[in-house]
């Protein structure tokens, strides 16, 4: 029994004559080291709004609303960092790898839970046909730009690009008009385009 006594004792005296492994916070600031794991904050500039971080977030706390008025969308992605568990699956799984990336901060302490969100907008790309929500409109320039010259393959980035360079207007489609060929050249969703494919190959 002598000897584990001994050990403690020494340990004791090392103990006061060293430096705490501790630090002083909160009353002295504290440097996380790298690769911490804190807060994630969305990059609007390297956002593009697919959404990917909403669909691999295991606590949920990762929103995407999307709200349509007249034709023109927008969506918005929020963080909720009172459920965040800061696993760092938002900034794994980014499309972009840029589009959420997680800070050194760690406080979440708030009397409101309102200051604990992040946010981002999107302008969203609607279906000229039926308004059903397409992509954002980042997500599709970001497609185009992976694609390169492939992307004037698709009509709806070539559309996009065009608006972009300045050579068309958008194009404003009376609904109550039926699908025709002419509506090749028109961004509408997966299921208008296959309508107009079917209307091209095999007539009214």
């Amino acid at each position: 029994m002598r000897t584990p006594k001994v050990r403690e004792l020494g340990e004791a005296l090392r103990s006061l004559f060293s430096r705490p492994y501790t630090v002083r916070y909160p009353y002295e600031p504290v440097v996380p080291p790298e690769a911490f794991r804190g807060k994630p904050k969305f990059v609007e500039e390297e956002c593009i709004g697919c959404g990917a971080c909403a669909q691999v977030c295991p606590a949920r706390a990762i929103d995407v609303v999307n709200v349509v008025e007249g034709g023109v969308g927008r969506r918005t992605l929020t963080i909720h960092h009172d459920h965040c568990i800061f696993c760092g699956q938002c900034h794994r799984f980014c499309t972009t790898e840029k589009g959420v990336i997680l800070t050194n901060e760690f406080e979440t302490g708030t009397y409101d839970r309102r200051q604990a969100i992040a946010t981002v907008e999107k302008e969203l790309v609607i279906c000229q046909e039926c308004g059903e929500v397409i992509a954002t409109v980042d997500q599709l320039r970001w497609v185009a730009q992976k694609l390169g010259p492939k992307a004037f393959g698709n009509m709806g980035l070539t559309l996009l690009l065009s608006e972009d360079l300045g050579l068309v207007s958008p194009a404003v489609r009376d609904p109550r008009r039926a699908l025709d060929r002419g509506d090749n050249v028109s961004i509408l969703c997966p299921r208008c385009r296959r309508e107009v494919i079917l209307y091209e190959q095999w007539g009214p």
